[in-house]
């Protein structure tokens, strides 16, 4: 295996992380979600998202410690969990997280196709499902030719996404109307925290730059600076710009909107305004559609790595790509898009990566006790009073977690079913080769 093109390529610095990683959630959550959110906590819509920070950030401490003890590809959704909590909790991290990002997929190739639909003066408008399916097969297609042609478009497009939300914040600013700002929420505070619960699918992905640990040049830096900036620079921009736009319209008018930042923007910016911030969407979703075609794909690989899932899905194609995990997971997202409604996809997407999350925590709190070697040498421990932090996670991701609703977590159950069905298969089937693959850990490995 000495041939680069049969190993995954260190192509990755902090920009790119940080683009992928808050890529993957600066997109459909701030331009679609957030005028769902606003149905339950109407004015306060930013206090929402200031309230859905606070699991982000303790996941994100969480995931920072496991990283600076082994980088890995996939690592954060199933490696750590599988080699720290246990075999089975961790593969059903891991098939969550793929999950996780999938629906995110559908979600945002759709999101793209409704702005495009909000552009002015265009009478003929395309159909959702059709586009959303396009534009799926188009990022296959840019992922399938390697990570350094993600990294480029995924910079392009993060860059000018985070200048465009600081235009549309600063001009809409002077626009803000303190009757707006005093309309409060129609629900009272269990609004504003059912907003929160939603919201977080804004936020969902900000700890998958550790499941890249093998595409990162010195991934302990890159890592732990991708996941830092990837939280502090989405959280910024998604509470001022809710202030900012339940603040220049009522939050009613905003909720009813299917593109709301644009509605918002043609207060204050007129047609080319519109136009503009339609653009600045168009960046927003595509480069969270491509990051999460990148890092699912990542994850079914990572998954498989252990043999529990077929080997075919660690076959690296010539771009140093895992292909076959890219081909399945894109046509999963295609079934989504043909089936599946935003919101719902939205909750049942959240409730996979707070299960995901609570194994983190619990995997936090584990590593002294079953990888005290790691432990012991990892720069940055959450150990002692500093438990805290993974303690408070589990805590609240579980209230969250109930927030979703039934009918999201009968889904989410249903998905870890499956998943259960194909652990205990491929476990059962090859049970000595599996526990001798899962009592190392997976770096540089390759089985196909």
């Amino acid at each position: 295996m000495a041939n680069d093109e049969k190993h995954l390529r260190k192509e990755l610095g902090v920009l790119s992380v940080t683009a992928i990683t808050a890529g993957i959630v600066i997109g459909a959550g701030v331009f679609v979600i957030t005028g769902i959110a606003a149905k339950s906590a109407g004015a306060l819509t930013w206090l929402s998202y200031a309230i859905g920070a606070i699991p982000v950030i303790l996941v994100g401490l969480s995931t920072i410690m496991l990283n600076l003890m082994y980088p890995v590809e996939g690592g954060e959704s199933y490696v750590y969990p599988t080699r720290v909590v246990s075999n089975y909790a961790g593969f059903l991290s891991g098939w969550a997280m793929w999950l996780a990002l999938i629906g995110p997929v559908a979600i945002t190739a759709k999101a793209f196709i409704m702005y495009v639909n909000a552009l002015p003066g265009l009478e003929t408008k395309l159909n959702i499902l059709v586009g959303g399916v396009i534009v799926t097969i188009v990022f296959f297609i840019i992922n399938w030719l390697g990570i350094k042609t993600v990294k480029v478009i995924q910079n392009i497009l993060f860059l000018f996404m985070v200048a465009g939300l600081l235009i549309f914040i600063i001009l809409g600013l002077p626009q803000m109307n303190s009757e707006y700002i005093a309309m409060g929420t129609p629900m009272g505070f269990s609004g504003v925290l059912k907003g929160a619960s939603l919201l977080i699918f804004a936020y969902a992905g900000l700890t998958l730059a550790a499941d890249l640990g093998e595409e990162a040049k010195d991934p302990a830096r890159t890592i732990t600076w991708g996941v830092t900036l990837g939280i502090l620079v989405p959280a910024i921009l998604y509470i001022v710009s809710a202030f900012v736009c339940t603040a220049v319209i009522p939050w009613k008018e905003f909720a009813a909107s299917n593109a709301p930042y644009a509605t918002v923007a043609s207060k204050y910016m007129g047609a080319f305004g519109v136009t503009f911030i339609i653009l600045v969407a168009w960046a927003a979703i595509l480069s969270s559609h491509n990051a999460e075609q990148t890092v699912g794909t990542r994850i079914l690989f990572g998954t498989s790595r252990d043999k529990i899932l077929p080997k075919a899905f660690t076959a690296l194609n010539k771009y140093g790509v895992p292909g076959n995990s890219l081909i399945l997971t894109a046509a999963i997202a295609v079934f989504l898009i043909i089936s599946g409604s935003i919101q719902l996809v939205a909750e049942i997407v959240v409730a996979m990566f707070l299960y995901n999350w609570i194994i983190t925590h619990v995997a936090v709190l584990m590593a002294p006790k079953t990888q005290s070697d790691l432990f012991k040498k990892a720069p940055m421990k959450l150990s002692g009073w500093k438990a805290i932090v993974p303690v408070a996670g589990i805590i609240i991701s579980i209230y969250f977690l109930i927030l979703q609703g039934p009918k999201a977590l009968i889904y989410s159950a249903i998905w870890l079913a499956i998943g259960s069905l194909f652990y205990f298969t491929g476990y059962r089937s090859k049970k000595e080769e599996v526990d001798k693959l899962i009592a190392e850990w997976p770096r540089d490995r390759y089985l196909a």
